[in-house]
């Protein structure tokens, strides 16, 4: 038994020394081999050249430059392709390949198996500098037709969705020629079969680049929306006017660091308004008590807005942007809104007739005949509508010749009113033809007693012949 355990150990122990020989000589086999073979895992100019020879890598190198272009890609689809032949590009080959293969120790050749042995392109790239410069002038890029400048971002208004929005940059197509020949001579100097001018920053970018990249913009923009969401509705003289977004938009100015109101527009917008609705300084149709209709020249009456004040508050709602209901801000207001803004509460003077009415809310409460202005002096009481000044009692009437004391004094144009005249026996009639007053209506004490409880500052007063 023991002789069989003898000749096992034996066997066994041939059988290992045989291996290792065989390990041992396949190793050295394999090192011999890469002698003249590249490691596994070399690179040479971007390209796998492993387990080849010096002399096939350097045919495959060349049979890649034999088919060699650099093509040029741009923006929207646009390209175009170098030729080596037109710019007399030429490849000069040295003895890299030679000296990467001496550099790869053979009996070494394990370690490739673990790591990536990466080296430059082993040539030179030659070529006609004038010639790449005719070629590049030609290149579709630099043609006139492919060119649109690039466009800034902008604010516009949108009809549709009644706001300002951002509208992209528009990027164009022009490209910068001093970096497209600087990234052109490096995709050639590297044999690159292609070079996107995209990717390398050669294009002319617009100053504000992006929709939602500038802070500036969407300020101003921020601040474009809160003015044109503003609302004021007025209710101007009993009309209803709107001013929103539709109008609003047309007073907004825009530049490249903030927002303004065109406050002229505003301007012509108020004076608009105001020429419209406003009543003051305009005649009127007037329905007579004695059944005629006839036309009243204005006087200081009616609805008159205050154009300089109203535009400055408009301009402050918009620019806080409210929503508000408002009447304008009137300098002289009427009985009633409309343009029949006398109403049915008023004095009416008929001068003609030197006669007196007085209504409260269309009913008649007063008669009185008068004696107005002396016509023979040219002392006429003026014709018109106006709004009584003030009311007060115990009064002097100063003149340049006289001052006399009344007890109710109501005065409507300048200095011209209504007051009592005791100091008349008789009213009516002829008198103030050649007896009449400097201007004035003079009534007898009860009666302008009477008219003075129901008058009041802005009462109208209608005097006609």
């Amino acid at each position: 038994m023991k002789w069989k355990k003898r000749l096992w150990m034996k066997l066994g122990l041939a059988a290992i020394i045989s291996l290792f020989i065989l390990v041992i000589a396949t190793y050295i086999g394999i090192s011999f081999y890469f002698k003249d073979h590249y490691y596994c895992n070399t690179i040479i100019g971007g390209e796998d050249f492993s387990f080849k020879t010096p002399i096939e890598a350097e045919e495959a190198l060349y049979s890649r430059l034999d088919h060699y272009a650099l093509e040029v890609l741009g923006r929207e689809d646009l390209s175009d392709i170098i030729m080596p032949e037109e710019i007399d590009m030429r490849f000069l080959m040295d003895d890299t390949l030679i000296k990467i293969k001496r550099g790869q120790e053979p009996k070494l050749w394990l370690l490739s198996l673990f790591r990536k042995y990466d080296y430059e392109f082993p040539w030179h790239v030659k070529y006609d500098e004038d010639a790449l410069e005719k070629r590049m002038n030609k290149l579709a890029f630099f043609q006139a037709k492919n060119i649109r400048k690039p466009n800034d971002a902008y604010l516009t208004y949108s009809e549709e969705e009644k706001e300002y929005i951002i509208v992209e940059a528009d990027p164009g197509t022009e490209v910068l020629k001093g970096k497209t020949e600087e990234a052109v001579k490096e995709a050639l100097d590297v044999l690159e079969p292609q070079l996107d001018l995209e990717e390398k920053g050669c294009y002319k970018e617009a100053e504000i680049e992006k929709k939602d990249g500038n802070d500036r913009l969407i300020n101003i923009r921020d601040q474009a929306n809160k003015y044109v969401k503003a609302k004021v509705v007025y209710d101007w003289n009993g009309n209803e006017v709107i001013v929103d977004e539709d109008i609003i938009h047309e007073w907004i100015i825009i530049d490249k660091s903030k927002v303004t109101l065109d406050e002229d527009k505003i301007k012509d917008f108020v004076a608009e308004q105001a020429k419209k609705y406003d009543t003051y300084g305009k005649n009127r149709i007037f329905h007579t008590t004695d059944g005629r209709e006839i036309e009243l020249k204005s006087g200081a009456y009616g609805w008159k807005t205050d154009k300089e004040s109203e535009r400055e508050e408009l301009i402050k709602a918009l620019k806080r942007g409210e929503t508000i209901e408002k009447e304008p801000i009137y300098s002289y207001t009427a009985a009633q809104p409309g343009q029949k803004d006398i109403g049915d509460t008023y004095v009416e003077i008929d001068l003609g007739s030197q006669h007196l009415y007085l209504y409260i809310e269309g009913e008649l409460i007063l008669e009185s005949d008068f004696v107005s202005g002396n016509a023979a002096r040219g002392w006429n009481t003026p014709a018109g509508v106006f709004g009584l000044t003030y009311k007060t009692r115990d009064a002097v009437l100063r003149g340049d010749n006289y001052a006399t004391p009344v007890t109710y004094w109501m005065p409507f144009n300048g200095n011209i009113g209504m007051h009592d005249a005791t100091w008349r026996g008789s009213f009516g009639g002829d008198i103030y033809l050649t007896n009449g007053s400097h201007g004035c209506i003079n009534l007898p004490f009860e009666n302008a007693k009477i008219i003075y409880e129901y008058v009041y500052t802005g009462f109208p007063v209608v005097c006609y012949y």
